[in-house]
């Protein structure tokens, strides 16, 4: 159920914000601050869960919002200054450099092979085809064009894990503390609502 991931997820989020303050504030907390606000902020979706298991399982329901309750209590009560202090766009910059300075590295080195292969390929053209030396430097392109090819499949492979990685975290450059405090205000009305309502029926009210 959607209502427990986000209990879950909330319940590890706070326990990142109160070790933060004590550890510093790494890639690794603010990447899972972040995706847990890209995965829940939309919260319409939490609402029709919660409609549905109103009907279904109304004990279930009330369970799992009073857990989300306290830890959305856990959230707005903990000492978040840490948190507002991050600077989520120079960590994410930061983490993706390296990322960015290996492709970079191979296709600077893919490039120096290219224009080896190709000053010996260009000589090639002015050489006698039965020459001893037209021999000799035709092997020599052919090293050159297999090391290029090497060189030039490992930049290839270097840059989909430079893009792979950016799609994978650049919710972290985006993110903002202020994003989150915002949205677990909004569960814990959702939480508290479902509990009123809840309740009322339970009593028979209408």
């Amino acid at each position: 159920m959607m209502i427990q991931q986000i209990t879950q997820r909330l319940s590890e989020v706070n326990t990142l914000v109160a070790t933060c303050n004590q550890d510093g504030f790494s890639f690794g907390r603010a990447l899972s601050l972040s995706l847990f606000y890209r995965d829940f902020n939309d919260t319409n979706s939490l609402v029709k869960e919660a409609e549905n298991l109103a009907r279904e399982n109304p004990a279930r329901l009330l369970e799992c919002s009073i857990s989300l309750l306290s830890e959305t209590d856990g959230y707005l009560s903990s000492d978040r200054s840490e948190l507002y202090a991050a600077n989520f766009e120079r960590i994410f910059e930061e983490h993706i450099k390296p990322f960015e300075l290996r492709h970079e590295e191979a296709k600077s080195a893919a490039t120096r092979l290219w224009r080896d292969y190709s000053a010996k390929s260009n000589r090639l053209d002015l050489l006698p085809l039965e020459s001893a030396e037209y021999r000799l430097l035709d092997k020599e392109c052919d090293a050159a064009k297999a090391e290029y090819d090497r060189a030039h499949a490992l930049a290839d492979l270097l840059y989909q894990e430079w893009q792979q990685e950016l799609e994978r975290c650049f919710c972290v450059y985006c993110f903002k503390p202020l994003f989150l405090d915002v949205l677990v205000e909004r569960l814990k009305g959702i939480a508290g609502s479902i509990i009123a309502d809840i309740n009322r029926m339970q009593e028979g009210k209408p």
